[in-house]
């Protein structure tokens, strides 16, 4: 394959990426006051119902965007017609006002959030006590705990990566990768917010997938890298990187297109609740392949000449 100068541009590529990351986070807190909220990290109401077989989850979805609920309408058993409903908190005042609207004669008197969604539902939708599979509250507590677990299931991830680059490679190897990494996570959590995709333990699981992908395709090309370095001090490390990355560019083109083939069928014949994962790790792969060959790479070779000006 011809050489292909891919650390020409390695100051535009690392400002573009700056730029990218703090024009998503700027977005996300100005113009939406921060993250959607989710149930499972901000709490709310989360009821499981088996509903009349001629009502769809359609008639759920019309009838929460018709009273303004913020509710998301999880299809759990097809065959029983079985639907987990979750509530965000901000709709609470709304279900206040709704239950009052339900007859006297109609109502139990209550003082909780979710019975008295309950109560709506089955009014609603005509639906007989046992139908009523489960009701719970999910506290801001259990959010708080998930969003901690979630933090440091991150952050041990990359130190653990790092301390094993650092044994297995050259320390410049390990820290590219390291900020690479920060890099892939830091643009996926920018598209997060500027979409207001709602944060849940599916979008943690895509977000620690994609930094295994990502991770795996930097070390391919460091090896690379590595291999092609050897006895040749004299070469300067930019040459070599290009080099490396030619060679190995159509192994990550051929790893990232298959993967991307696995993650849009889910998006197009897999189930909605899907939607969310597969979009954040299809473009969490996107991020991976990018950052392998105009972040991590250029970082490495920057790092590289900053310490040999130091020690010349």
């Amino acid at each position: 394959m011809r050489n292909i100068n891919f650390t020409k541009y390695k100051y535009f590529t690392l400002s573009f990426s700056f730029l990218a990351i703090v024009f998503g986070f700027v977005v996300t807190f100005s113009k939406y006051g921060g993250f959607a909220h989710s149930l499972d990290f901000n709490g709310g109401l989360r009821t499981v119902v088996e509903l009349p077989k001629d009502k769809t989850r359609t008639d759920l979805e019309t009838y929460f965007q018709s009273k303004q609920i913020e509710a998301v309408v999880i299809l759990l058993e097809k065959e029983k017609n079985i639907y987990q409903l979750d509530i965000g908190l901000g709709s609470l005042p709304t279900i206040e006002t709704l239950y009052k609207e339900i007859p006297e004669d109609k109502r139990e008197s209550s003082t909780s959030a979710i019975d008295r969604f309950v109560q709506l539902l089955r009014f609603e939708f005509n639906l007989p006590k046992e139908k009523v599979l489960s009701a719970d509250q999910v506290g801001a507590v259990v959010g708080g705990e998930l969003t901690e677990v979630g933090i440091t299931l991150l952050l041990t991830t990359l130190a653990i990566i790092l301390l094993y680059l650092s044994i297995r490679s050259q320390f410049k190897f390990a820290l590219a990768s390291a900020i690479a990494l920060v890099h892939d996570i830091l643009m996926t959590l920018a598209l997060i917010g500027f979409l207001q995709i709602k944060p849940s333990v599916p979008i943690i699981a895509a977000l620690l997938t994609l930094l295994g992908y990502s991770i795996n395709d930097k070390i391919v090309v460091f090896d690379r890298i590595r291999e092609n370095a050897h006895g040749k001090d004299n070469l300067a490390l930019s040459n070599i990187i290009n080099v490396s990355i030619a060679q190995t560019l159509g192994r990550t083109i051929n790893t990232s297109f298959t993967t991307m083939i696995s993650v849009v069928a889910i998006i197009v014949g897999g189930a909605a609740e899907l939607y969310d994962f597969a979009f954040v790790l299809l473009f969490g792969v996107i991020v991976g392949t990018y950052s392998s060959i105009y972040i991590a790479a250029p970082i490495s070779e920057i790092y590289d000449r900053l310490r040999k000006k130091k020690f010349a």
